[in-house]
């Protein structure tokens, strides 16, 4: 698997969480599984950020492009500080949520961009590479 299919599938994962929280009716559920989306991505952004931001960022092309995401990594780590801090039966909750959910969704279109020029610095196998390395990590980090 390279960097990018293992990205892809790291998204459809958080977007399946989103998914979940939106349809649940349970408070405590909605609780546990933003819990666990928020987990899910501080460890990517963190992840990301180590491994293949790290090797864009070496290349003119794709440096310009890493500032913003990792600007839009920041957001997604205030948006789960702001909405960690509110309590789920507040109907503030779902529309921080909601507007959390925006924010990723747009990082996660913006990647596609990403990805195109990544594929025009990183060899094949520096892909590989990159998500062998990502994987690693995560779980590192996960065990932790």
């Amino acid at each position: 698997m390279n960097i990018y299919n293992y990205l892809k599938k790291d998204h459809r994962t958080v977007a399946e969480l989103f998914d979940q929280i939106l349809s649940s009716k349970s408070l405590e559920k909605r609780k546990s599984l933003f819990q666990e989306v928020a987990n899910e991505l501080l460890i990517h952004s963190e992840t990301e950020n180590a491994t293949f931001y790290v090797a864009l960022k070496e290349h003119e092309e794709t440096s310009e492009i890493i500032e913003h995401a990792k600007k839009e990594h920041k957001e997604v780590k205030e948006y789960i500080t702001k909405i960690s801090g509110i309590p789920v039966e507040n109907e503030k909750w779902l529309e921080q949520f909601g507007e959390f959910k925006h924010s990723v969704t747009h990082h996660v279109e913006e990647e596609g961009d990403i990805f195109k020029k990544a594929k025009t610095v990183l060899s094949p196998e520096q892909a590989n590479q990159l998500a062998i390395e990502m994987n690693a990590l995560k779980n590192e980090l996960k065990a932790a």
